[in-house]
């Protein structure tokens, strides 16, 4: 029988007990944070890339063509599928505005991913540890029968008093994302993104900034996490979404995936000063909702009269998909 991930998650996380004073921010957030020393936590978060979901195997073209009918690449080379491991948690570090430290990396590689294969992704990924102070500290390589799945731990770090957690919203609170939304497959973003860590550190240090997450399974499940930890409901004006090529439409935009932006939540009189002091002007910063009282854990997407707007596709779920 199909299931959720939250779904499933929900169920387990009572099972995991009480956690340790030292445990500040405990399962369900983008990372896990250990105080370490006052006023400093230590991150902590594991994400994978398996082949054939989150990437292309070169000797499985015309199988993978069937499965992702929307990406024009055959085969991934290696270097980007190594990057993307990395990246998937550089991601999550951004989005609990922390610093990235160190990196373990568990691999189990499949019977066509040979030592050259290997070298590449691993070129892919120490390249993108050297631009983001990342370092590989250890992990464990294996042979898999058959599918190929590589898992990466990562180690990060930020000031206690400015991690930003997926509970923190507001009612009344403006929801902002940064960059663009949708189209992330065929647009190949899904491969080649960049972590948002500065945006993240930036935002970490303003007051007004209130709640904050990546947005990888699609802005409106994403989104929804939020709501739901946080309590409120959610209204995000379709005609204000970031979209990322002309052609992305706003189904995309909100139910893709793999957009790897950070959305966040703002103090209604912060807001303004906020989008003013935008430091980046190479990644749009863009106001598309508002925190309700209303809805609790519910996000409603509205046209520019206000009335409400539904998709047939509800975001990306390891689980419910095939």
């Amino acid at each position: 029988m199909p299931f959720s991930e939250d779904q499933f998650l929900h169920g387990l996380f009572p099972r995991l007990g009480a956690m340790p004073p030292e445990v500040v921010v405990p399962p369900g957030d983008d990372c896990a944070a250990v105080r370490t020393a006052p006023g400093r936590l230590l991150l902590l978060a594991v994400d994978q890339v398996v082949g054939d979901r989150h990437y292309l195997l070169e000797d499985n073209a015309e199988q993978n063509a069937e499965h992702e009918t929307r990406n024009t690449q055959r085969g991934t080379p290696p270097e980007l599928a190594g990057r993307k491991l990395l990246a998937r948690n550089l991601s999550d570090i951004a989005a609990m505005g922390g610093r990235p430290l160190y990196a373990l990396v568990a691999g189990a590689f499949a019977p066509g991913q040979d030592a050259a294969w290997m070298d590449r992704f691993f070129d892919g990924l120490l390249a993108l540890g050297r631009e983001t102070g990342t370092v590989l500290i250890g992990g464990d390589l294996a042979r898999a029968p058959h599918d190929a799945v590589a898992s990466l731990t990562i180690v990060g770090e930020v000031a206690e008093n400015q991690v930003k957690l997926r509970s923190s919203a507001k009612p009344g609170d403006i929801l902002f994302v940064t960059g663009t939304l949708g189209s992330s497959l065929e647009t190949g973003h899904h491969l080649t993104f960049t972590p948002r860590l500065r945006e993240g550190q930036w935002l970490a240090a303003q007051p007004g900034v209130r709640a904050m997450m990546d947005i990888s399974d699609g802005l409106l499940p994403d989104a929804a996490r939020v709501c739901r930890a946080s309590h409120c409901g959610l209204r995000i004006e379709a005609a204000r979404l970031p979209l990322r090529t002309p052609r992305t439409t706003v189904e995309q935009a909100l139910t893709d995936g793999e957009d790897y932006e950070l959305l966040f939540s703002a103090a209604p009189e912060a807001a303004g000063a906020l989008a003013d002091a935008w430091p980046f002007p190479d990644v749009p910063l863009t106001r598309v909702g508002v925190f309700t009282a209303e809805d609790a854990g519910r996000v409603a997407v509205t046209d520019n009269a206000g009335n409400p707007l539904s998709f047939s596709a509800t975001g990306y779920d390891h689980f419910e998909k095939t």
